[in-house]
């Protein structure tokens, strides 16, 4: 479906631009709890886009341009906040205790709580230093 070559450079390129085009198409925070999956993305993932492993623990959604459409991070609470003890906190402050079956969404946007514009900025500087990092390997 992509019309690009992927390559590091690229994918650091695009990723770099997340933070741009998540304020441009409004997008949420997303914590479905019971399945332990987080994304970063407008409130439907667009259709036409493809999910791509950028690291061992994110992935992103690319559309045949190779523009991020979205960002899913499995294993968020397992794995992800494992390796990222800053989010432990947040996680908590922002989507609550874990209950099962529970999907949060929190627009960052347009909540104007410290948690949400604090979460949205650290997730955005940790999927860039991520794949910014001399050791950076591709996934894809």
């Amino acid at each position: 479906m992509t019309t690009k070559k992927i390559t590091k450079k690229i994918i650091q390129e695009e990723v770099k631009k997340i933070p741009e085009k998540a304020k441009k198409e409004g997008w949420v925070l997303t914590f479905d709890k019971d399945e332990g999956i987080f994304f970063y993305s407008p409130n439907v993932i667009p259709s036409d886009t493809e999910l791509h492993q950028i690291t061992d623990e994110y992935s992103i959604y690319f559309d045949k341009n190779l523009n991020p459409r979205g960002v899913m991070i499995e294993c968020y609470g397992n794995n992800f906040v494992k390796h990222h003890p800053e989010f432990e906190k947040i996680t908590k402050d922002l989507f609550g205790e874990r209950n099962k079956d529970e999907i949060k969404v929190v627009d960052p946007n347009k909540e104007k709580n410290k948690e949400a514009i604090t979460f949205k900025a650290l997730l955005e500087k940790t999927l860039i230093t991520e794949v910014c990092l001399d050791g950076y390997k591709m996934v894809i």
